[in-house]
């Protein structure tokens, strides 16, 4: 009951929290910016008391995922930089979480507006254009060393992005190294190929051949479980081709998927919403691509990270019987992050 609660709570003030912003940007007649939004939302999380993301995680719902046991399937979705609401998050009830995706050096991202609310189907989603924001990797791993985030015990996905190969081997050498000092702590990586609102996004989805170069270099190095973040934009045909690539090396695995690639056109937003004419689109409206796409993709064998409009314990269900071993989850957590121990809840009424 205390999830269900909270739940109600945190939805009605988020909704005044959206009214407030969208509001104050009306009146100084400035374009709507929902980044503004996570921006204040996050003010009003820090000042919670731990007891608000105090819950427990039943017992009988973990999964393996080669030699890494994740307490719950759920798992945080590479999306947020903040490493301290991170935390709280993963209080809440997730199994792991993977970071978001880290490049060589520091990036300002694309210029505001970026982050866009949109209704489609009369569900809300998000637009983004943010660019990969954030600071360079060896920037992360300086927080990371002060972060209680690595302690938990639970896996912790460190999220490689490049704008060549050369780039994506100099920041999973940075993460090795930073790791290979550290003991006792579950981790692994996930090469991110599929952003959607960056230049060089899909470099290695266009070049297998340099994907299978960056594995050899990993392996070389490690043998932690190593898997792929594709597009749900990737034709099912060069997705069997990347999983029967990863399966070619040991513990890996295949996350299924990102945003998906909208213009602003396609979701009723004016073309100056965002710096480019579209971005990445996510929310609920995902799922319809979501399960077909692990359906499609188990026949493989691989393991699969679903990811994408997961937001119930029937959906989490739904893709398990389909293939998927892990279900990534990011929109969802914005709009409701209660979401979570409710989930974990009703899966254990039926593991």
């Amino acid at each position: 009951m205390k999830a269900e609660i909270l739940s109600w709570i945190y939805r009605r003030e988020r909704e005044k929290v959206i009214k407030e912003i969208f509001a104050k940007q009306d009146k100084e007649g400035r374009p709507r910016d929902f980044e503004e939004v996570f921006e204040e939302g996050d003010k009003k999380i820090r000042k919670l008391p731990k007891w608000f993301f105090n819950f427990s995680i039943p017992k009988n719902i973990g999964v393996k995922l080669h030699d890494l046991y994740f307490p719950s399937p759920l798992v945080i979705s590479s999306f947020k930089n903040e490493l301290d609401i991170l935390y709280k998050w993963m209080n809440l009830g997730f199994g792991g979480v993977i970071l978001k995706t880290a490049m060589p050096e520091d990036r300002d991202g694309n210029l505001p507006p970026r982050l866009q609310q949109v209704f489609v189907d009369g569900l809300e989603h998000l637009m983004n254009s943010m660019g990969l924001p954030g600071k360079g990797v060896e920037k992360k791993i300086a927080e990371l060393e002060g972060s209680p985030i690595l302690y938990m015990g639970k896996p912790i996905g460190f999220g490689l992005g490049g704008s060549s190969l050369d780039g994506y081997k100099f920041v999973f050498d940075k993460y090795h190294s930073f790791i290979s000092t550290k003991t006792n702590i579950p981790h692994f990586y996930e090469i991110n190929i599929s952003c959607p609102n960056t230049a060089e996004g899909q470099q290695l989805t266009k070049h297998p051949e340099l994907l299978e170069d960056l594995l050899l270099h990993i392996r070389s190095k490690t043998n932690a479980v190593v898997g792929a973040k594709m597009s749900p934009d990737t034709s099912g045909v060069d997705l069997l081709k990347f999983a029967e690539l990863l399966l070619r090396f040991p513990k890996t695995y295949i996350n299924l998927g990102n945003t998906t690639y909208r213009k602003c056109s396609d979701v009723g937003l004016p073309t100056n919403s965002l710096p480019s004419d579209g971005g990445g689109l996510s929310g609920p409206k995902l799922y319809d691509n979501t399960l077909p796409m692990a359906r499609h993709v188990s026949i493989t064998g691989i393991p699969i990270m679903s990811t994408g409009g997961i937001g119930t314990a029937a959906q989490v269900i739904e893709l398990r019987k389909n293939g998927a071993v892990l279900f990534g989850m990011a929109t969802a957590i914005g709009h409701d992050p209660y979401c979570v121990p409710i989930i974990n809840k009703e899966l254990a009424k039926y593991s």
